[in-house]
């Protein structure tokens, strides 16, 4: 069964890659390598379910008006201009509000500016970073969950 699988999954890929005519630097994996402003490169996780805005992990240290301190990947400290709040609905009726702010990223070889990212604490999670399916339609991606940093 599994053999049957891997086939269907390797035809699927071709029909896409030449009979729709897709680039392939318009397709990501899984998993891919992107560069952040500010932290350099980290492995995020392509999230066809997440709806909300890319996720970076961290956690608010201070408030100073509009801007926040962040610690964040390596422990690094960030002031952002907080430019949103978004409330995720994480479960049991528990609700968690989330600062946004903006970074610019690098993903292969094009480059992002204004990117929003909620902060959340992402300790639990395998990536550090998790972007979603909102990002993805704007910068006109597809994504191969048989594979991984096509973007590299």
């Amino acid at each position: 069964m599994i053999e049957k699988v891997n086939r269907f999954a390797n035809i699927w890929h071709d029909y896409i890659i030449n009979e729709i005519n897709v680039d392939s630097d318009d397709i990501v994996g899984l998993i891919e390598r992107i560069s952040i402003d500010g932290l350099g490169e980290v492995d995020a996780k392509i999230d066809s379910g997440n709806g909300a805005y890319n996720v970076l992990h961290g956690s608010v240290v201070s408030k100073r008006g509009k801007n926040v301190i962040i610690k964040t990947i390596d422990d690094k400290k960030l002031k952002k201009e907080k430019v949103d709040e978004i409330v995720i609905h994480i479960g049991s009726g528990n609700k968690e509000l989330r600062p946004v702010v903006l970074f610019d990223i690098e993903l292969g070889d094009e480059k992002y500016e204004d990117v929003p990212f909620s902060i959340a604490d992402r300790s639990e999670n395998e990536y550090p970073v998790l972007i979603g399916k909102e990002f993805l339609s704007q910068i006109d991606k597809l994504i191969d969950v048989d594979k991984n940093y096509e973007q590299d």
